[in-house]
């Protein structure tokens, strides 16, 4: 016995739906994972760059041709008795002569305080004259 309802379809002969494959777009969200995590671990841990000899000028080569003169700061270490300098540091003898600091200091100039200026407004910020 069938009984089937016009315009209704039978559900014996159901075929479901393929779905498209994830796989694909599985492996291209993992391979750009990969590649963000690697660039972000190289971007923590860059390989540390030679530094030029203290107190040296060194020519800062930029992408576009141009280079910036940079002045390096110079550290002056004061040895203990019986210390060593390093190979290739400067030497500097305790007995010579310092460079001589002088100050001047400039009596305030006497300056005339300024009138403040008073502006009237209304609530909604028209100038009242």
């Amino acid at each position: 016995m069938n009984t089937t309802q016009p315009g209704r379809a039978s559900t014996a002969n159901h075929v479901p739906k393929s779905k498209p494959d994830a796989r694909p777009m599985r492996f291209a969200l993992v391979a750009g994972g990969i590649a963000a995590l690697s660039a972000l671990a190289a971007a923590i841990v860059l390989p540390p760059r030679p530094t030029p000899q203290q107190g040296s000028q060194v020519a800062d080569p930029q992408p576009n041709g141009t280079s910036i003169q940079v002045q390096r700061p110079i550290k002056y270490v004061q040895l203990s008795p019986g210390q060593t300098a390093p190979p290739g540091a400067t030497v500097i003898d305790a007995a010579a002569p310092t460079p001589l600091t002088v100050v001047v200091t400039l009596p305030p100039q006497a300056a005339a305080a300024p009138t403040p200026v008073v502006i009237k407004t209304t609530q909604s910020g028209r100038v009242v004259p």
